[in-house]
């Protein structure tokens, strides 16, 4: 698609890929088809390409539209080639640039690297460590779930990346915690790294639990097509459900509460939940504070994220013994917040 949707690009494409084209505007909209995704460039009547769309896939968006516009089309040394380039995705900007100086067919000597050259996706795989009674580590790749026994249900705290993980921690929930069903997913922000695999959970019947901020954003952004990759819940047409929380929420099966605090000043995120556990004094948070692999040098800085989050513990009063972080090798303690918020050379 990056190709593809540049000016020489998209014309080639157009030529391989049996293109239509009509008139439009004093030019021509041209539009094609291929690798199941669909492409439509407006080219005007001095025969430049203007803008081409593609629609992408996301987890969270679903069919995404990649608008990039071309203008301001100069005599570059005898090549014409657009002084500005503004693409968007999902509608929003993400890329302007100003075009200073091309340079046609330059020798470029591209190699590419063996490890990207022999990669294979690893298999999606779940490790489990038991920390207290009903309360289990979700573990593998780079991003990490909780699960937890309640008296009649399951809570899965974290639905992250794609449907592909998130069926596997569903599948790992139910091994570990059998004839039980996953009544909530506790989300605790937006980021698409962390929300990208909350639509399974809802097509499995359970409760989105959300801060408030963002439960409008969710509603709006799964309600678009997904024609390009149709997930679960597009094909069951279920509708999401969802509890928010502002300042604290807690749910119970009346013998274990899960506290839901809100992280509140952080620059990471402002819709963020901290998952306490006050009997067990475990608390699962992603992204304020993922501890270092085994044996890596001390920071020299403080990570604000982390500072952050110590804070808000300290404003909360709660007695954290153990954290599972959303990333990171494992659990580790408050003792090891402290370590990484007090950097090596300070007191």
């Amino acid at each position: 698609m990056e190709i593809w949707t540049t000016p020489h690009g998209f014309l080639k494409a157009a030529a391989a890929n049996n293109a239509t084209s009509q008139a439009a505007d004093g030019g021509s909209d041209v539009s094609f088809t291929a690798d199941g995704h669909r492409y439509v460039g407006q080219i005007n009547a001095q025969n430049q390409v203007e803008r081409v769309q593609a629609w992408i896939d996301n987890p969270v968006l679903g069919d995404t539209p990649v608008e990039v516009s071309y203008s301001d089309y100069r005599d570059f040394g005898g090549v014409m080639f657009p002084g500005r380039i503004q693409r968007t995705q999902g509608g929003y900007p993400v890329l302007d640039i100003t075009v200073s100086s091309v340079t046609a067919n330059p020798t470029v000597d591209l190699q590419v690297p063996e490890a990207v050259r022999s990669f294979a996706p690893p298999p999606v795989n779940v490790i489990v460590d038991k920390l207290a009674n009903g309360v289990y580590y979700l573990r593998g790749g780079t991003h990490h779930s909780l699960a937890i026994d309640q008296a009649d249900h399951i809570v899965v705290v974290e639905g992250p990346q794609n449907e592909a993980r998130s069926e596997a921690v569903i599948a790992k929930a139910k091994e570990l915690i059998p004839n039980k069903p996953i009544r909530y997913v506790v989300n605790t922000h937006v980021h698409f790294d962390h929300s990208g695999g909350l639509r399974t959970f809802v097509d499995e019947g359970a409760t989105v639990v959300t801060h408030a901020m963002n439960r409008p954003y969710y509603e709006q952004a799964w309600a678009a097509p997904r024609t390009i990759n149709p997930d679960r819940l597009a094909k069951s047409g279920k509708s999401a459900m969802f509890e928010t929380v502002t300042g604290k929420h807690v749910l119970t099966d009346g013998r274990r509460s899960i506290e839901l605090h809100e992280i509140a000043g952080s620059g990471h995120n402002d819709a963020y939940l901290l998952v306490y556990l006050p009997t067990e004094g475990i608390a699962f948070q992603s992204d304020a504070y993922t501890p270092a692999a085994p044996n890596a040098p001390p920071p020299t800085a403080a990570n604000p994220y982390s500072v952050n989050l110590m804070e808000n513990i300290q404003r909360l009063k709660l007695n954290v013994r153990q954290f599972a972080p959303g990333h990171g090798p494992g659990v580790a303690t408050m003792a090891s917040l402290r370590a990484v918020i007090t950097p090596a050379g300070t007191n």
